[in-house]
């Protein structure tokens, strides 16, 4: 057998040479899946992680809750979440809580359309311009995105209205003209046909209040996650298969396909009535009725973000990611119509994602996600790494 400078060795040198590749080989895959996935003996990789090309494909924003939302291409964030998304909201003073386009009162909001409009010379960095593209009467008007200390000072503040059952304040909001002849306030009541209040937040933190299972240990920051105006997380993560699996239920269920639906439903129950649902690709599930904040391709497997705990971008910005998100009924607004829906995609997502410990009466679309250092920026097609997951417990009806 030929060794060493042709000499022949008892030992193959080659055999020997590949044996000891194939073991450093076998130490940096191991060392490399260990880093990445985060296992329990009883767990498999292709229960959790659902995908090996994962990228944020949106960012989205929505400057003024419940309002529409805008596509970003890069965003800085800090603990509360992305710099512009619900910054703003609109407080109904009958009521003096926020108006939410998921009931009645304040469904015209969602055809209110934000715009950040960023000037790196203006001492406010730009403006936040809002306009009714469906309302003509309606004039459209500009606030100030970052406002001065001397701008805030002559601004009065609204303090003590709910928001989910958390007392709350915002400044009062000024046009960004000088001479408007009407305050933003005063065009967002004519509009909505009720006295409101355009708020900004102040810097007086509030914190989450859903209950979620995760170790404020892990955040790299003191006293825990807090929130502007959004209900209950930072941010909203979703991927593109969960909605595409998600609006191919909605237009099955709207065809009376029941037989073809998931366990739970009832194969007797009677068809709906023939709507633009049932005739397939004439409406879309848009991703705006969710109101997510990043939106992820290369997810292999319809929510398979449900089992992600903790997720890492190439530039070591981690987020933690510690339930899913209970929906209310705004998805079922159209978005583009400002008209609301009244059976989907409620009803058929009610059959199979009703899996929240926590929520049980409720279907979860989304999985809420923290940051877990206290700023960093985000970027469409920034990569995504698993780095922690579990197998999630999914709750069905019996």
């Amino acid at each position: 057998m030929i060794g060493i400078d042709g000499l022949e060795s008892v030992i193959p040198i080659r055999p020997l040479l590949l044996l000891s590749i194939g073991f450093a080989s076998l130490y940096v895959v191991t060392r490399t899946t260990s880093k990445l996935r985060l296992f329990s003996p009883s767990q498999k990789p292709v229960d959790t992680v659902h995908g090996t090309d994962i990228k944020i494909s949106r960012i989205l924003v929505y400057p003024i809750k419940s309002c529409a939302g805008t596509d970003l291409q890069t965003s800085a964030y800090d603990q509360e979440g992305f710099e512009f998304d619900r910054k703003w909201m609109i407080v109904d003073l009958e009521k003096n809580k926020q108006l939410s386009a998921r009931d009645n009162r304040g469904i015209k909001l969602v055809r209110v359309f934000p715009l950040i409009k960023r000037d790196p010379s203006s001492p406010t960095g730009g403006v936040l311009e809002v306009t009714f593209p469906d309302s003509p009467d309606t004039p459209s008007f500009s606030i100030p995105l970052n406002p001065t200390e001397e701008q805030l000072s002559t601004w009065d503040v609204h303090a003590g209205f709910d928001l989910w059952g958390w007392s709350t304040e915002g400044y009062i909001v000024e046009s960004a003209d000088p001479g408007a002849l009407e305050t933003p306030s005063e065009i967002l009541s004519e509009y909505v046909g009720r006295p409101v209040l355009l708020v900004m937040n102040t810097p007086t933190p509030r914190p989450i209040t859903e209950p979620m299972p995760f170790d404020p240990a892990r955040l790299a920051y003191e006293g825990g996650p807090s929130v502007r105006y959004p209900d209950f997380s930072p941010f909203l993560i979703v991927s593109n298969a969960s909605l595409e699996d998600a609006e191919a239920k909605v237009w099955a269920m709207a065809r009376g396909e029941f037989e073809q639906k998931v366990a739970g439903c009832k194969p007797d129950d009677p068809a709906p009535p023939l709507n633009d649902w049932a005739r397939k690709d004439a409406k879309k599930l848009l991703m705006e009725r969710f109101r997510p904040n990043v939106v992820v391709s290369g997810v292999n497997e319809p929510f398979g973000e449900d089992d992600w705990q903790e997720i890492v971008t190439l530039d070591n910005r981690t987020f933690v990611l510690p339930a899913r998100c209970p929906r209310c009924m705004f998805p079922n607004v159209d978005t583009e119509s400002g008209l609301r829906d009244s059976q989907m995609p409620n009803n058929a997502m009610m059959q199979y994602r009703k899996v929240e410990a926590f929520a049980p009466s409720k279907y979860c679309f989304g999985m809420y996600m923290i940051p877990a250092e206290s700023s960093g920026v985000l970027s469409v097609g920034d990569q995504i790494l698993v780095t922690r997951s579990a197998v999630n417990p999914k709750l069905t009806d019996a």
